[in-house]
C-alpha cells in the first residue's frame, strides 16, 4: 500500500474515533494534542494545525446536515 493511500486511511480512522467519542474543547484536549505528539515525534504546532483543521471539518459537516 503506498503512503498517500496509507495518510488517507489514517485520517479515515482519525475522524471516525473523533465523531463516535466526545470531544471536549478545553485546555486539557490542546494538552493531549500536545503529549500525542511529543509521544509520537511530531511538531507540537504541526499537530494543532492538523486537529483544528479535522475538527473544523467535522464541526462543518455537522452544522449542514
Amino acid at each position: 500500500m503506498d503512503p498517500k493511500r496509507q495518510g488517507e486511511i489514517a485520517l479515515m480512522f482519525f475522524k471516525y474515533r473523533l465523531r463516535k467519542e466526545e470531544v471536549h474543547l478545553t485546555p486539557d484536549f490542546k494538552r493531549q494534542i500536545s503529549n500525542s505528539a511529543k509521544a509520537i515525534g511530531i511538531a507540537t504546532e504541526e499537530a494543532n494545525e492538523f486537529v483544528e483543521t479535522v475538527v473544523r471539518k467535522l464541526v462543518e459537516e455537522a452544522v449542514a446536515n
